[in-house]
């Protein structure tokens, strides 16, 4: 089992964090990689996105988190994650 936390752009938002079985993590985060942005998956695919998000667990009680997935509104440009790794994050220059 696997957690990963959940960044979004509401207003609301407490950036839950979820645990999900080892394939489940695989599909979100393919090959390695610890970035993912929902709009690269079928959100059309119910029961995927049901598995995905059955089990929230609490923040206190989490021993790592080992992904982030970025939803509608996170404000998080794709184009600083090339690689989907947060190792590699392309810090941007101003």
């Amino acid at each position: 089992m696997k957690n990963f936390q959940v960044i979004s752009g509401a207003v609301n938002s407490v950036f839950e964090v979820y645990e999900v079985s080892d394939e489940v993590f695989e599909s979100l985060f393919p090959k390695g990689t610890d970035v993912a942005f929902v709009s690269d998956f079928d959100s059309d695919d119910v029961d995927f996105w049901n598995e995905v998000y059955r089990r929230q667990v609490d923040k206190k009680s989490v021993c790592g988190i080992h992904g982030t997935l970025h939803v509608t509104g996170s404000h998080v440009e794709k184009e600083f994650f090339l690689s989907r790794r947060e190792t590699d994050v392309r810090t941007p220059r101003y």
